[in-house]
């Protein structure tokens, strides 16, 4: 009899085990198609929000800077130039009509209206030596006898102190008068490469480019 009890003792246990792992399992499903749903949903919303990103000519967007009208934009350039040890490539180029805010228009001379021509660069040292290069510091003119410096605030830093093998990237922005409509080419010119001495490793670039 003890032994008939045990048998089904065991039995009752296996059958509540074998229950319980059915629910885990169910559980582990359930779980793993929500996680599956929300993956989906996040790649939606992340494709969602680069179509937002992506600009196309003619569009306008506003931010607390002011208001801005993309005119022209030239993508996937990657344009390299080897100067010295130092590789500069010109990623892509884009003008845009700025309006600035009230709020801003100080940072702009208190103009109502402006072109802002932005370079995106990506700047390399090749070597194991410190390199001095300054893209970001560039002269820019163009087709409409515009010529300007960069603009030091408005610009991510790609120039500087190369420490070795090392790269930076980021847009250099030039602020013109030209109506960003009028203006076709551009001319870069850029001091070249020199050591910790200041010795020159390379010539000055003079890059045209087109939109």
């Amino acid at each position: 009899m003890k032994r008939v009890f045990l048998l089904m003792l065991i039995a009752i246990v296996s059958i509540a085990l074998v229950a319980c792992g059915g629910e885990s399992e169910d559980n582990d499903k359930e779980a793993k198609a929500d996680d599956s749903k929300k993956t989906e949903e996040k790649e939606d919303k992340d494709k969602e929000e680069s179509k937002e990103d992506e600009s196309s000519e003619g569009d306008v967007k506003e931010n607390e800077m002011g208001k801005f009208t993309l005119v022209s934009e030239k993508k996937d350039i990657n344009e390299t130039i080897e100067n010295g040890p130092m590789k500069l490539t010109i990623t892509g180029i884009q003008s845009a009509t700025l309006e600035p805010s009230e709020d801003f228009k100080e940072m702009f001379e208190g103009k109502d209206k402006l072109t802002m021509i932005n370079v995106g660069m990506k700047a390399e040292n090749t070597s194991d030596d410190t390199v001095s290069f300054y893209p970001d510091q560039a002269t820019l003119t163009t087709n409409a006898g515009d010529q300007v410096e960069a603009d030091l605030v408005l610009s991510e830093q790609v120039g500087g102190d190369f420490f070795g093998k090392t790269k930076k990237e980021g847009d250099v922005i030039f602020k013109v008068d030209t109506p960003a409509e009028e203006i076709k080419d551009i001319k870069l010119i850029i001091d070249g490469a020199s050591d910790e001495n200041l010795e020159s490793l390379g010539d000055s670039i003079e890059l045209p480019l087109s939109f």
